[in-house]
């Protein structure tokens, strides 16, 4: 019963507070009433309902049962109160609608073409090598000591030595259209120097006229309509040579004779190491007989 009554007179100063006047709010300062704020209970006070009857008291006397008198406490009155503050009820803010998410279109990819690689070889690095070639110079051979007596007859002395010193016996020369001719005693030949400019230009005959036996001459010959002015017949061992060789060989290079009868001198002849033939004529010059080769006069002379 005593907690009924706790429980009333609460409620009465509840109700008392919120119904005594309260001050103006001042319209120029502090913090204006915006929104009334309304305060709903989330679950309804308890209801306290009492018995009828007490439980029995065996020890005690029985007492007078009082009238029932059910007193109901009702509900808490929703009260309206002005507030310095706003009770502002959060709102959360509109989600964001996501965009769309631009699909990225794929690149095709260049496969790259594999690159050989070069291993860079040290070399030497070579320079150009100037080859220098030897200009071939004329050199005058020295002429030995022991070879200046065996060059007799020659001035100035050729090059080199002769195989033998020289011989001098009698000799006899005749100049012809294309040619000469000379005649070596000691060897018994005869020379044939062409100047026809065909090969071979110069050959050496065994000399074989005798005069018991051949005749000097053909003096048909003489009277032959083909020779030119002023020319001859060579006699003795030239003309038996010009006239028996075959005319290709001999008449037909040299022609005829321009000297009506051969001159005989004192003929000097020798053979150098390489084989040249060294031998004079009657009028001083030498010729120079190469093996193989030509003839030609040596820049000398006989003496």
């Amino acid at each position: 019963m005593t907690h009924l009554r706790s429980l009333a007179v609460i409620a009465l100063f509840a109700v008392l507070a919120a119904c005594s006047p309260r001050p103006a709010p001042d319209a120029g300062t502090g913090v204006r009433l915006l929104t009334d704020v309304t305060l709903v209970p989330t679950t309804p006070p308890p209801t306290v309902t009492p018995s009828h009857t007490p439980p029995p008291d065996a020890t005690t006397a029985p007492t007078e049962t009082p009238t029932q008198n059910v007193e109901r406490v009702s509900p808490l009155q929703i009260v309206t109160q002005p507030a310095d503050a706003v009770l502002v009820t959060p709102t959360l803010p509109p989600s964001k609608t996501p965009s769309q998410t631009p699909t990225s279109t794929t690149t095709p990819t260049v496969s790259p073409t594999p690159t050989v690689t070069v291993t860079a070889t040290a070399t030497t690095l070579l320079f150009p090598t100037v080859v220098f070639t030897p200009i071939p110079a004329v050199v005058i051979q020295p002429v030995d000591e022991l070879c200046l007596n065996q060059w007799t007859f020659i001035q100035p002395p050729p090059s080199g030595c002769p195989l033998a010193p020289a011989t001098v016996g009698q000799g006899v020369y005749q100049t012809f259209e294309r040619g000469h001719m000379i005649w070596v005693g000691q060897q018994d030949a005869i020379y044939v120097m062409f100047s026809d400019g065909l090969q071979p230009y110069w050959r050496r005959y065994v000399d074989t006229f005798d005069e018991n036996i051949h005749p000097w001459d053909d003096p048909a010959r003489n009277s032959d309509p083909a020779r030119p002015p002023n020319t001859w017949q060579p006699r003795r061992g030239f003309g038996k040579l010009w006239r028996e060789a075959p005319p290709e060989e001999i008449l037909n290079r040299v022609g005829w004779a321009t000297m009506e009868w051969e001159e005989p001198y004192s003929v000097k002849i020798v053979t150098r190491s390489d084989g040249t033939i060294f031998v004079n004529d009657s009028l001083g010059r030498v010729f120079m007989l190469s093996p193989g080769a030509g003839w030609t006069y040596y820049a000398g002379f006989a003496n």
